[in-house]
């Protein structure tokens, strides 16, 4: 019969487990999430540009750390998101009309057989449409970016995780 034992093994497992433990702190998380961002930010920014106009919304796309979904040394989120703009500093407040269009709703002239207006109710859901209408479709920016990156995204945050961890396990 041959005996194994197994305790350096698991010895070794709890060292290294506690080495990689205390390599993973919040800084590691935050440079970690934010280099994910970063690939995602920078697609939607190159996506925008497709219709440029003024170039406002390509200046106001930003990467925004969420505090309080976010959980110190065990989880870090992040956002892409536009500036709204303030009253001193405008920013691209329009970027929701660009990536989703908008809905226009002519002004209502329809009239019933006694001579009164139709409801609005009734008149916006004729005017309706998913994605924009004829005269303002949509532009999508964000989704695209997305989709498209996904598997980078997943790749850059491994490279940097691994790269954290061999910088603070030294």
């Amino acid at each position: 019969m041959i005996g194994f034992d197994a305790s350096a093994f698991g010895a070794a497992m709890t060292a290294t487990k506690n080495t990689i433990t205390e390599a993973m702190g919040e800084s590691t998380l935050r440079t970690v999430g934010f280099a994910g961002a970063e690939v995602f930010r920078d697609q939607v920014k190159q996506n925008s540009l497709k219709h440029k106009k003024t170039g406002m919304l390509f200046d106001n796309i930003i990467v925004k750390r969420l505090e309080e979904d976010s959980d110190g040394g065990r989880r870090q989120v992040y956002m892409i998101t536009v500036r709204n703009g303030t009253a001193s500093s405008p920013g691209a407040f329009y970027w929701r009309f660009v990536e989703f269009g908008h809905k226009f709703v002519p002004r209502n002239k329809k009239r019933s057989k006694t001579g009164r207006t139709i409801g609005w109710k009734a008149h916006r859901q004729a005017a309706e449409l998913e994605y924009g209408t004829a005269s303002a479709p949509a532009y999508p920016f964000m989704r695209p970016a997305y989709e498209s990156k996904k598997q980078e995204a997943v790749d850059v945050m491994t490279r940097t995780l691994a790269e954290q961890i061999a910088r603070n396990a030294r």
